[in-house]
């Protein structure tokens, strides 16, 4: 279930309640072990390649901190470092979250 919350799967559930929050990006990490190849022909191994993300941010619910992270497609634009994020997190379960990037 760890690896589907990375991917964002099961989130729409959470997303429903609408209780969100602001949560701040504290890293980001370049996902280097999967290249897609934008064009057919390439004159290098880098011509054409771009690469998801993995995003890191904390965010808090009741004065609790939590931290999250989420993978990011290559075809959205990549939050930066110290830029805020919407958080909806689950209400019962604070530690359950869900992000849409």
């Amino acid at each position: 279930m760890r690896f589907a919350g990375w991917l964002g799967l099961g989130s729409r559930d959470i997303m429903a309640q609408e209780s969100c929050v602001q949560g701040c990006v504290t890293g980001v990490k370049r996902c280097w072990w999967l290249k897609i190849n934008t064009k057919p022909v390439r004159r290098n191994g880098l011509d054409g390649a771009v690469f998801p993300h993995t995003v890191f941010f904390r965010y808090s619910v009741d004065g609790t901190q939590y931290q999250g992270s989420r993978y990011v497609s290559w075809r959205v634009k990549c939050p930066g470092i110290g830029d805020t994020i919407t958080v909806y997190v689950d209400r019962d379960r604070p530690e359950k979250y869900a992000v849409k990037l």
